[in-house]
């Protein structure tokens, strides 16, 4: 048998019976139609025999496009070059891209498991030229290596074409039409149809033109050139060749573009199916390992059954592709550095997946986070970021689930105090969480007869509701949920605040754009060097174009006025990133001004500061001076905020950068780490480590790339949900050979050596909640300047601690130490008293210390006045009975000093006689009474005697010893008493008392 043997015959035109034979091969004869070699395949034929370059896969997020939440199609990361923003690498491209569909105009969410082809994450594999070949060669290559390479028979495919379209002023793709009737194809199987499915557009403006479509016919039957574009699961589009050849203007006109390409995406999943035999993408070995995993793994489940629609009744299989399909999207998620609390679509599906462990599939902990190792194991080769980042995926899986876990316990506990029919359908696959809570408590109090568009709107708004989460509540409620009218409602509130954000741009900048005024050149803010050990910022001369007052536009400023200067050039940093701008002065003919902010508004930067001298105006010559210091300072900061975020990802493996700042004094690095929080052990680490790097002396490499070039980056750092430029993208790089890297994209300043940063300590560790913390760092100076007010702090603690035995009689004045050197603890990290965190915390234990040996020693002596008490309490209190029994009922007057009273060694010194002693102190009475077993009898004990009158009197609640008989020895808890009451509450207690035991023995 030929190796396409087994391809030919699913495809060949054979009929129907044939068909059904073939699909019901469990294992398939030969590997070559397995998915990695059709994927491979396909990447082979375009570089080996047509000469492309490969282009590997963006990361699922894109880094510089802010439209869209998700890479959705092969073509994203290539838009700056259709866009003709940036210059092609290549000019002849291919690759497999992933891609993920999740939410917007492409949301295949709520769709995933109820068919047999729709997914939330999928392969798309793509060619591109740019400017080098078009329409003819591209339509050649698809048809040879589908019908070639691939052995579909001709008469499963079908191609459609640009029909034309007269509203747009475009004729028919008779170029199209022509190319594919060369390759042979009749004319009965080349289809034209109109711009909605054949004219791609990127967007309102901008590249745009005709495509064209190949179709494949699952059934191999007649002719069905009449269904083709009718949504039938049997005849679908695998493979979309797109012609970028007009630029659409803002006026709707189209202009041919210079340069033509070629754009052409074929979903993986898809081909797989045509290749493999497959009525489902579900069916074919991209899903078949993970499905087999999951019975594995849960064996209690019955098998997955390929079963949809009615036939699903109690949607099991539905469940198995709702998991596997998800469990491929999040692993590739988690791989590619898409953070769950930064991007709650992601979020969702995880949760989503641990629903459906717990409730379908009987697994109470660890599934989803198993079944991620499959799925590392089968696209880890293709995509490396997956077996890189296993370590990561878990950590991140692990941590969800714990929150997850947590959230739904405490929600289900209140979930099930509601009035709610437990019997309602799918009740255990409602995703019960507080919001669910809230928003159903709010529903049933108003009583909707529906949840129309308004008042989804308002669930999605208020608790985070998508549509699967209002249809779930709706069912529960019994009430009807039109989703045409939430769609309806979101793009109507997309559009107005478009519209109110347009407007608020335009009061600010109007008088800007009238201008006209050209970009601010800022290119001096890199040029600087070192001469010697010291940092040189070359001046430069700037002209000026406008003085801005306020929000209009003045001819000149006189002495002492503030005002704002737009220079032709400047070497000032505006505030980006993360940094504050720089200060500094321009110096003029006999006037300077003093520089206090800069800012950009579109691309024009403006000098806030006042003015000193005689007056300036508009087109006078200025001498542009930087801050030496000031500059140098920030960029020590900027360096060490991308060591210590390197530093964090080395000790804690899953971290995510949450915001950052750097100033001239410090650096705040607020960082989310998923697992165990940071330590003061982290703390020592990241600052060894960092330790390290300034004295191994490392240079700061520093390169532009463009977002091409961005993609081709391993061990990057990004911050998720940034949104990094098309071009002029700096990457700042810090390595050393053995085991530290710091890469990451920065529009800052920095060092040029790690050596220059001197010196490095943490300050502050705050905790932001649950995985976040807060971390203030300090360099150079400000770091000596900790360790120098450290040394100084433990030498001060010495010397107190020297002169304690002295003192111990006088704790008062001790406390009062204590306290003087805690307030030195307290500091504000732009303060000149701060110290290392490290050795603030061991300061704190130290000083805590010497607190509890104080306190030891002043309990020691307020324990002796008790004894003094008690001993003169038995020498002039004692009473005896009619019977001429001793005992003792006294208030302990010194209790008054304890914050806890000592009764057990009170009472202990009067072992041979009954005792009650009462304590009062901080509002707060207690006692405790004992009687010797030899006094003990039917009408008298311990308890007895408390509760019949102390405890009565008190309203106390009495209690036995713990491990010792209740009639021999009892306590009374501790009971608040305003000291009002006290007095007059004492003396009725006592006498109570003496009047009882008096009575009984």
């Amino acid at each position: 048998m030929t190796p396409y043997a087994c391809p030919r015959l699913l495809c060949s035109h054979v009929g129907f019976k044939c068909l059904i034979i073939a699909r019901g091969i469990s294992k398939y004869i030969h590997r070559d139609i397995s998915a990695k070699s059709i994927r491979q395949n396909f990447l082979n034929y375009f570089i080996e025999k047509n000469e492309h370059n490969f282009v590997r896969s963006s990361p699922v997020v894109p880094f510089c496009d802010p439209t869209v939440p998700f890479v959705n199609a092969g073509m994203n990361q290539f838009k700056g070059i259709f866009l003709g923003t940036q210059t092609p690498h290549f000019t002849k491209v291919t690759n497999s891209q992933k891609c993920v569909r999740v939410g917007g105009k492409h949301n295949d969410i709520n769709i995933v498991g109820k068919d047999g082809y729709h997914h939330t994450f999928f392969e798309m594999l793509g060619n591109w030229s740019f400017g080098e070949y078009f329409k003819e060669e591209a339509c050649k290559m698809a048809w040879e290596l589908l019908t070639q390479v691939y052995k579909i028979h001709p008469s499963r495919l079908y191609v459609t074409y640009f029909a034309g379209d007269e509203s747009l002023g475009l004729s028919k793709d008779a170029e199209t039409y022509n190319i594919w009737k060369s390759l042979g194809i009749k004319n009965d199987r080349i289809l034209p149809f109109g711009a909605k499915d054949n004219f791609w557009e990127m967007g309102v403006t901008g590249p745009c033109g005709p495509c064209t479509e190949i179709h494949f016919d699952h059934t191999g039957s007649a002719n069905r050139a009449e269904f083709v574009n009718k949504d039938l699961h049997d005849l679908t589009e695998i493979w979309n060749l797109v012609f970028i050849q007009y630029n659409r203007q803002s006026d709707g006109s189209l202009l041919s573009l210079p340069k033509k390409h070629v754009d052409t995406g074929m979903g993986l999943e898809r081909l797989c199916c045509a290749l493999q035999g497959k009525s489902s993408t579900y069916d074919t070995d991209l899903f078949e390992y993970l499905i087999n995993a999951i019975q594995k793994n849960c064996s209690n489940v019955q098998k997955y059954s390929r079963k949809f629609g009615e036939q699903d009744w109690n949607h099991i299989d539905t469940s198995y592709r709702i998991l596997s399909d998800h469990l491929r999207m999040l692993t590739v998620c988690l791989a590619d550095g898409v953070i769950p609390e930064q991007n709650q679509k992601l979020r969702r599906v995880i949760r989503k997946c641990f629903v459906l462990s717990e409730t379908v599939f009987g697994k109470d902990k660890g599934l989803v986070r198993e079944l991620s190792n499959y799925v590392v194991e089968n696209l880890g080769d293709v995509y490396t970021e997956l077996e890189k980042n296993v370590k990561l995926i878990h950590q991140i899986l692990d941590y969800e689930e714990e929150i997850y876990k947590s959230i739904r316990t405490a929600a289900r506990k209140e979930w099930d105090k509601l009035d709610i029919d437990k019997n309602l359908a799918n009740l255990d696959k409602v995703d019960i969480t507080p919001s669910f809570i809230k928003a159903y408590k709010e529903l049933y109090v108003q009583k909707p007869t529906e949840i129309d568009g308004v008042l989804a709107h308002r669930l999605y708004d208020t608790h985070g509701f998508d549509v699967e989460a209002i249809q779930q509540l709706a069912e529960v409620l019994s009430i009807k949920f039109l989703p045409i009218s939430f769609e309806k409602k979101m793009e109507e509130i997309k559009q107005k605040s478009k519209s109110n954000r347009q407007l608020s741009i335009d009061k600010l900048l109007s008088a800007l754009t009238a201008t006209d005024l050209k970009k601010t050149d800022d290119s001096g803010k890199y040029i600087y060097n070192k001469k010697g050990t010291q940092y040189d910022f070359p001046e430069i001369q700037s002209t000026i174009l406008q003085i801005v007052d306020h929000n209009s536009f003045i001819s000149q400023v006189k002495d002492g006025q503030s005002c704002g200067l737009i220079l032709d050039k400047t070497n000032f940093y505006c505030e980006a990133g993360g940094q504050e701008c720089d200060k500094g002065q321009i110096h003029f003919h006999g006037a300077k001004f003093q520089v206090e902010t800069v800012s950009k508004l579109n691309d024009v930067i403006v000098h806030r500061g006042y003015l000193k001298g005689d007056a300036i105006k508009v087109g006078a010559q200025g001498r542009i001076s930087v801050d030496r210091e000031y500059r140098l300072r920030t960029m020590q900061n900027h360096t060490c905020a991308h060591l210590l975020n390197a530093a964090i990802k080395q000790i804690k493996s899953a971290t995510c950068q949450k915001s950052s700042k750097v100033t001239n004094q410090y650096v705040n690095l607020d960082v989310s780490v998923f697992g165990p929080k940071f330590n003061i052990k982290d703390v020592i680490r990241a600052e060894e480590i960092i330790s390290k790097v300034i004295q191994d002396q490392l240079n700061v490499r520093i390169s532009t790339t463009d977002s091409q070039g961005l993609y081709s980056y391993d061990q990057i750092t990004l911050i998720p949900g940034e949104v990094y430029p098309d071009n002029d993208i700096r990457i700042v790089e810090i390595q050393n050979e053995s085991d530290f890297i710091s890469r990451e994209p920065c529009c800052g300043t920095h060092v040029l050596n790690t050596a220059d940063l001197e010196d490095f300590c943490i300050v502050s560790v705050k905790s932001l909640g649950r995985s976040s913390s807060s971390l203030h760092g300090v360099t150079g100076e400000r770091a000596k300047l900790a360790r120098r007010n450290a040394a100084d702090l433990a030498e001060d603690i010495g010397v107190f601690k020297k002169s304690l035995a002295a003192h111990l009689d006088t704790p008062d004045m001790l406390d009062m130490g204590v306290l003087s050197l805690k307030q030195r603890l307290n500091f504000d990290v732009t303060d000149d008293f701060i110290l290392p965190y490290v050795y603030k915390q061991e300061a704190l234990e130290e000083l805590n210390a010497i607190s509890r040996q104080i306190k030891e020693k002043s309990n020691e002596d307020l324990r002796n006045f008790v004894d003094m008490e008690m001993h003169d309490a038995l020498e002039r209190k004692v009473e005896v009975t009619a019977s001429d029994r001793k005992f003792i009922v006294h208030y302990l007057r010194s209790s008054m000093m304890f914050e806890s009273v000592p009764l057990q060694r009170a009472t202990a010194m009067c072992s041979d006689m009954p005792v009650i002693v009462i304590a009062y102190s901080d509002s707060m009475v207690k006692a405790r009474c004992c009687v010797p077993q030899a006094l003990q009898t039917q009408d008298f004990d311990a308890e007895k005697w408390l509760k019949q009158s102390v405890a009565s009197v008190f309203e106390g609640q009495i209690s036995p010893q713990k491990s010792q008989n209740g009639i021999l020895i009892c306590n009374m808890k501790a009971k608040k008493i305003h000291v009002q009451d006290w007095h007059h509450l004492l003396a009725e207690s006592v006498n109570i008392a003496k009047n009882y035991i008096n009575s009984k023995l």
